[in-house]
């Protein structure tokens, strides 16, 4: 079926009436995707976040899909979370995601939104895929979580096809945000602009296009962590939150 990715694993779980597959090598996949504490926030809450605090990463992720979005696209959501990068994808495209946990609240939310959905509990840093057999993946604050990055980076570029996209988008850990409220626990790897986009292009990766963009505002909107994070760039670095970029695998390898 045009589109679906077939994961090699032999592996299943059930939720509802879907099969997800698994790598067992991942640490207690089976209790990988009953995350109970994963709920649905408010509708107030929700909105807050996706108009003044992280909101804005998927929509600059969802425009940078929609402009390399091809009619015979194999696409590819890598560390997909909550899969909200699913409603850019048109509905007769299937959205193809892995995650090394997911949640069960999540699972059933997008299941009876749309049909074509595949995902599979799996590492970035052992795609269960072949090579050559993506044309668009993406990662969206991802990489920075990663400690075997090389390896990550090497799956990513073997799954993708020669001419193939990748998107990414990932946090200025060196940014005016981190400097106050001091480094995000997490984030095991710290990258400048031209630090990441130099690393990729080692890798093998072709630069195409790259910005950055996320003003941080220390003060909080509503009760709770967040504070508010507007969809503004500025000319210094050290002021945006967050940088996006676009890379291609040379179609002569």
């Amino acid at each position: 079926m045009k589109g679906k990715l077939d994961f090699r694993l032999n592996k299943t779980l059930k939720v509802k009436n879907f099969t997800i597959p698994y790598d067992p090598q991942l640490p207690n996949p089976k209790n990988k995707v009953f995350d109970s504490a994963i709920r649905r926030d408010s509708k107030l809450k929700s909105i807050r976040n996706y108009l003044l605090v992280d909101g804005f990463i998927k929509r600059e992720a969802g425009k940078l899909i929609k402009k390399f979005l091809r009619h015979n696209t194999e696409f590819l959501d890598i560390g997909c979370g909550d899969m909200s990068l699913m409603r850019f994808l048109p509905r007769n495209f299937w959205y193809n995601a892995i995650d090394i946990s997911l949640s069960e609240f999540h699972l059933k939310r997008v299941l009876n939104k749309r049909e074509k959905i595949n995902v599979a509990l799996a590492s970035a840093t052992s795609i269960p895929l072949d090579s050559t057999s993506i044309s668009l993946a993406v990662s969206t604050e991802v990489l920075e979580h990663i400690p075997d990055i090389d390896k990550a980076l090497s799956e990513l570029y073997r799954i993708l096809k020669p001419g193939g996209i990748l998107i990414i988008s990932i946090p200025n850990n060196y940014c005016y945000k981190y400097q106050k409220k001091g480094p995000h626990p997490d984030h095991v790897n710290n990258w400048t602009f031209n630090e990441f986009k130099e690393y990729m292009i080692n890798q093998g990766f072709k630069y195409l296009e790259g910005y950055l963009k996320g003003f941080w505002i220390p003060l909080k909107i509503m009760p709770g962590k967040a504070s508010c994070q507007l969809p503004i760039s500025s000319k210094s670095e050290f002021y945006n939150t967050n940088f996006f970029f676009v890379f291609k695998k040379p179609k002569d390898t």
